[in-house]
């Protein structure tokens, strides 16, 4: 019992929780300077910033082929749907390009058909709304014929969805 009263900090509760405080901030503070000196070498690590900008390149790049991977499918799913838009059958008296106008807001004049020499050119656009917005279709395709025809002489016809462009054979 005697060694209680000899005790410096038994006597003085104050100054022992004010040394307790201090040596948990001190251990605090270590700690907490040795976790930062640990990330901050190893943030400014050439190694690791190598790493992580081949990860970030690499990133990018996924990002660029889904990117032209898509616009390639969509492209593509144009191109197979031009294929049904216009189709040509020939016959001994003429050729008939046969036009769908489903896609070109079933009207007519939105195909604009011209001729230049022994060339005929269709242009069509329209207009539809898909997944919520609205997509835009332009066709341009043109021609090219023989001798043997003479494109002053052409009739257009429309029949149901179809408009028929006539080209006589001489």
């Amino acid at each position: 019992m005697d060694d209680n009263r000899d005790c410096f900090m038994c006597h003085h509760p104050v100054l022992k929780l004010i040394l307790i405080s201090l040596l948990v901030f001190f251990g605090a503070f270590a700690a907490f300077y040795v976790v930062t000196d640990w990330h901050y070498k190893r943030m400014l690590d050439p190694a690791v910033q190598m790493r992580k900008v081949e990860k970030m390149m690499m990133h990018d790049q996924r990002q660029m082929d889904k990117m032209i991977n898509r616009q390639f499918k969509k492209d593509a799913a144009m191109e197979r749907g031009i294929k049904h838009f216009v189709r040509v059958e020939q016959t001994p008296e003429n050729y008939k390009i046969i036009i769908d106008l489903k896609p070109f807001d079933d009207n007519e004049k939105n195909v604009e058909v011209t001729t230049s020499g022994n060339s005929l050119t269709i242009n069509a656009a329209g207009e539809r709304e898909k997944h919520g917005h609205n997509e835009i279709i332009k066709l341009s395709q043109t021609f090219s014929f023989d001798d043997d025809v003479d494109l002053s002489k052409i009739n257009k016809i429309r029949e149901g969805n179809e408009y028929i462009i006539v080209v006589p054979i001489e």
